[in-house]
């Protein structure tokens, strides 16, 4: 059974899903992927954790901190010898039908024409079509699907004979630029990495600030106004930290890897508008009735 303090994380923590998801989807990544890093994040920092305390990082221990199965905590750990960073291993090869079917549709001598470039396909051929390609790398995904799917997504296009041309390699359904993964890695990760370090009962460094204005009953006519002075303030107070970063910043670029007491700072603004976490959950639950 969860603890009431188990539960209510479990509830923060999927109002924060929701959101990310929502991004990762538009990305064109499956739950069979996300579900591969999460799992490789768990025992990462069960075993992270254990060497802080100076205990061994033995499969069992993790297994019982994770709730994975020894086998699985085993297979992980291999991955994560074999593939320190994540990149285009096994994780990548877990893609969705729309992706695998792009790639096959690019790579699949049977696909292609005779310069090497992918054909025009008629959606009906069993044999050399559209309807044999997603056969060939989605099992029995409909073909039907998989066209709406990548038909949404741009990545394909309808000619006046019928078939089907493909006009992109990658399968990317969503407006996702280098900008909202510079964002994730920027601001998401150091802000929850702030909440562990503020939350953990050992630490023996000062808490980091973490502050938020919030109203939940703010007039609507008000929006536009705290919108434009928000954004004033917020980028006249991250240009005085700005400042005040580079005139104390190490100038050599040897030395920002091999000086001692070289570490990664920041300070981050962000502005919200929308539904609290919890009634953002709430409001999916009464959707569902």
């Amino acid at each position: 059974m969860n603890s009431d303090i188990q539960t209510r994380m479990l509830k923060s923590a999927y109002a924060c899903l929701l959101p990310l998801a929502k991004l990762l989807l538009r990305s064109g990544i499956t739950y069979r992927q996300f579900d591969a890093i999460a799992r490789r994040a768990f025992v990462h920092e069960a075993m992270a954790e254990a060497e802080v305390r100076a205990r061994p990082t033995n499969t069992s221990r993790v297994s019982v901190r994770t709730g994975l199965s020894r086998k699985d905590v085993r297979r992980i750990r291999e991955s994560m010898l074999a593939e320190p960073m994540i990149g285009s291993g096994s994780i990548a090869d877990q893609s969705g039908p729309p992706a695998r079917v792009l790639h096959a549709w690019h790579s699949d001598q049977r696909f292609l024409g005779r310069r090497g470039k992918p054909r025009d396909l008629d959606f009906q051929d069993e044999t050399a079509g559209f309807s044999a390609l997603v056969r060939a790398v989605a099992g029995d995904v409909p073909p039907g699907a998989v066209r709406a799917e990548l038909r949404r997504a741009g990545a394909i296009e309808d000619l006046a004979d019928g078939k089907l041309r493909v006009v992109k390699r990658h399968y990317v359904p969503g407006h996702v630029d280098e900008k909202a993964i510079t964002v994730m890695s920027s601001m998401v990760f150091p802000l929850t990495a702030g909440i562990v370090h503020n939350t953990d009962p050992n630490r023996t460094s000062g808490g980091f600030i973490q502050r938020i204005a919030f109203s939940d009953s703010l007039q609507t006519s008000a929006l536009p106004e705290f919108r434009l002075w928000s954004r004033e303030k917020a980028a006249t107070f991250i240009e005085m930290m700005d400042d005040w970063i580079a005139a104390h910043e190490q100038t050599e670029p040897s030395s920002l890897t091999e000086a001692p007491g070289a570490r990664t700072v920041g300070v981050g603004v962000f502005y919200y508008e929308g539904p609290s976490a919890e009634s953002a959950v709430a409001d999916l639950a009464t959707a569902r009735k």
